[in-house]
């Protein structure tokens, strides 16, 4: 029984729309876009039950689908990476406010305005390099605040 209601609910979650309208009360996930027009308890508590069992919030939050919104400052595992392997170098660019790091960085965050770009972090280099032992994590978190 266990292994029909498994396979009812993954093709149903194929033949779904990814656009769903999110209800404030069960939040994002298959729940929300399976259950459509929850304007009542019984489809609420289902729509959340479903998004709580089948535990894909986390994968619709992170990929902007299934009527969850993607987080602003997710960034990709490259940029994570060039960052990480890029600190030092980085940081001289920023602090001048050009170099092959950081054009590098503005490409790969696709900045369609580099010349803002590198104004905007070279005038606020001290709250993205806060300390010596400042992390990438928090260096990318502090530009893409920064470059809005």
């Amino acid at each position: 029984m266990k292994k029909i209601f498994l396979t009812t609910l993954a093709i149903a979650t194929l033949t779904v729309s990814v656009h769903a309208e999110r209800n404030i009360n069960t939040g994002c996930g298959l729940g929300s876009v399976i259950i459509d027009n929850q304007n009542t308890v019984a489809k609420q508590v289902i729509a959340a039950t479903l998004n709580s069992l089948s535990g894909n919030q986390t994968f619709g939050i992170t990929t902007g689908t299934l009527g969850c919104d993607k987080p602003v400052l997710l960034v990709s595992n490259e940029v994570e990476t060039f960052v990480a392997d890029n600190m030092d170098n980085l940081a001289t660019d920023i602090a001048m406010g050009e170099g092959e790091t950081l054009d590098t960085l503005a490409s790969m965050l696709k900045v369609s305005d580099k010349r803002s770009f590198e104004t905007k972090l070279k005038a606020n280099f001290d709250k993205i390099y806060a300390s010596e032992d400042v992390t990438s994590a928090s260096v990318i978190d502090a530009i893409v605040t920064i470059a809005g």
